[in-house]
């Protein structure tokens, strides 16, 4: 687990996709995982005090490391996950 931290903190961390909530980025999160391409998830909200939906208040965006991005794109592409 250590050695995926070092990699986060080593690496250049990109923007792979940005979905509406939490709720649609959580099985693009999985999906990812068991593919070995790990991801962070990262809002502008709080999402525990206001798990609302307004005006795209809740995005959350969906980044991994530069050097898996090209991957991540393409099982995403042959997933049923939508993303924008």
């Amino acid at each position: 687990m250590e050695n995926n931290d070092k990699d986060f903190r080593d690496s250049k961390i990109v923007l792979l996709c940005v979905v509406p909530t939490e709720i649609d980025a959580l099985p693009i999160q999985s999906l990812l995982d068991s593919y070995g391409i790990k991801c962070i998830l990262q809002s502008d909200v709080t999402r525990s005090v206001y798990p609302l939906v307004v005006d795209g208040l809740a995005e959350v965006r969906i980044l991994v490391l530069e050097e898996d991005l090209r991957k991540a794109r393409e099982i995403l592409k042959d997933s049923d996950c939508s993303f924008s």
